[in-house]
């Protein structure tokens, strides 16, 4: 369950270069499994080095994801000329 786990978030990470719709659908994904784990309640099978695996995958995409964030935030004008033009 947990390899499934960090599989998602790679993807999900992969989705934030290409669209909304990416992202949207693999946050449903990891969703969906992670409610499975909440389910399953079994957590005496996990693995240390998986678990700090996925907190390493999940700490990085919460760097991008702040560093997206404060791009928009000095950059709003180039954004919206970004959107203007597709």
């Amino acid at each position: 369950m947990l390899k499934e786990i960090n599989s998602s978030l790679k993807a999900l990470e992969r989705s934030y270069m290409l669209s909304f719709r990416e992202v949207s659908n693999e946050t449903s994904k990891l969703d969906n499994l992670l409610d499975k784990l909440k389910k399953n309640n079994d957590t005496n099978n996990l693995n240390k080095s998986e678990i700090l695996n996925i907190a390493s995958t999940i700490e990085d995409l919460s760097i991008k994801n702040a560093y997206k964030l404060n791009l928009i935030k000095d950059f709003p004008e180039y954004f919206s000329n970004r959107r203007i033009k597709k």
